[in-house]
Formats: C-alpha cells, sequence, structure tokens
C-alpha cells in the first residue's frame, strides 16, 4: 500500500501520513482479531498453550509481529505473531481441532469487517472508496470515521482470504488438512515439508514478474467480502 504511495509522500506529506494511520489502525485490529480468535479456540477445545503465554487477549501488543506490520504498511498484507497451538491437547481429534482453530482467524477477521460495516449499512456513515478518496480528506468528523471503518472492512476481508490459501504456513494449508478424507489429507500434508518455499514463489510472482496469481486470488474474493458485509464495492 505505502510502497506503491511514495510520490504521494513527496507530493502531500500529509495525505501520506493519514494513510500510515488509518492503515496501521486496520492492520492491528486485523491482526489482533485474528490471533486472539485461533487462541481462544484453541484455549475452548482443551488447548492451553496460546493462554498460559497471555495469547487469549485482545491487546495489539501480544500478537503484533514487527516484520509482518511492516509487510502490512508497505503491500496491504502481512502476518502476527504466530499462535503456539498443541493439537494433542485438545478434547476432539486433533486434525479436526487445528482446523477449527485454522478457520476461527479468517472467520473472525469476517466478522469484525462486517461490524465494521455496520455504519455504512445503517445509514449512519456516507461509503468512502480508497480508490477515490484520500484517508481524512473531507474534511469532517464523519469522514474521519468513514476512513477508518472503511480501511478495517479492506484489511480484515484480504487478511481473511490471504489466510485461506491453502499454502504453509497459512492456516488455508491447515484446514484443507484437517477437512480432506484421511488418504487426501496424508498426501496434502507431505506440501508442509517444503516450509515457506511454496508460498515464497507465489510472492516472488506476484512481485518480480508479470505473473500476479497472490492478488489475482485476493482482489476478487476479498472485494466479495466487502461486498457482501457493507453493500459497496472499492473499485
Amino acid at each position: 500500500m505505502l510502497l506503491t504511495n511514495f510520490q504521494l509522500l513527496q507530493n502531500d506529506p500529509s495525505t501520506w501520513v493519514a494513510l500510515l494511520l488509518v492503515v496501521a489502525f486496520a492492520a492491528a485490529s486485523a491482526v489482533t482479531i485474528h490471533e486472539a480468535a485461533h487462541a481462544w479456540t484453541a484455549l475452548r477445545l482443551g488447548d492451553r498453550t496460546a493462554f498460559l503465554l497471555g495469547r487469549v487477549t485482545l491487546n495489539p501488543r501480544a500478537h503484533i509481529d514487527p516484520n509482518g506490520a511492516i509487510l502490512f504498511l508497505l503491500v496491504f498484507f502481512g502476518w502476527g505473531k504466530p499462535t503456539p497451538v498443541n493439537p494433542l491437547n485438545m478434547v476432539v481429534d486433533p486434525r479436526r481441532g487445528m482446523a477449527l482453530v485454522s478457520a476461527a482467524g479468517p472467520v473472525s477477521n469476517v466478522l469484525l469487517a462486517t461490524l465494521f460495516a455496520l455504519p455504512f449499512r445503517a445509514g449512519f456513515v456516507e461509503w468512502r472508496s480508497p480508490a477515490f478518496n484520500s484517508p481524512f480528506s473531507g474534511g469532517t468528523a464523519e469522514s474521519i470515521v468513514a476512513d477508518f471503518l472503511v480501511y478495517g472492512i479492506l484489511l480484515n476481508s484480504f487478511l481473511a482470504v490471504f489466510n485461506l490459501i491453502p499454502l504453509p504456513p497459512l492456516d488455508g494449508f491447515k484446514l484443507a488438512v484437517g477437512i480432506l478424507p484421511t488418504p487426501a489429507a496424508r498426501k496434502f500434508n507431505q506440501l508442509g515439508r517444503y516450509g515457506f518455499g511454496p508460498f515464497m514463489v507465489l510472492l516472488f510472482l506476484e512481485f518480480f514478474t508479470p505473473v500476479s496469481v497472490l492478488s489475482g486470488v485476493l482482489v476478487p474474493f476479498a472485494d466479495l467480502i466487502i461486498e457482501s458485509v457493507s453493500g459497496h464495492s472499492v473499485r
């Protein structure tokens, strides 16, 4: 996001700082609810690992990863501190339990995006598409609130879709392993031996080649969530 707006920094520093503020707010809220949902779900299933480490909390300091936060500011997606989970402590089948814990993060982001969208749905605040409006450019308290809400909806929607990509170490990978039939899950789980490799290939294709696989997946599905919860499109 900010990586593509250095010209804005030169031409209009105050607007660039405003963009930084709203993206930072959106990233902090999205990561916090995402990782807290993982920790809370694991606790409900019997695993106290994250709870004992203070991760069942809505305090952003417990969940923000500096590197992931910087990436959020630069390209509008990133990560938080991984939530430690021990599926062997769960009172349900470990594979199914990990699927539930993994799903909790993206689901929480969609729910938070829905919450941010309520003022627009109720007609209390007018929608301000980031494609046509710079943050804080409306000049009113209502427009400032709208900017924070819109970017909260955007980033939570993007984080939900991003994490559902079925590649390690994203939530979608563990979710797929948990819901696939056992023979298929065992074969698919072998993808985990490559660690970050497949995901890094996606990043390389996205930023260093004309093949934009990542954004090609993220943008349409995230926009679908945004339209569903808010009734508006970012385009």
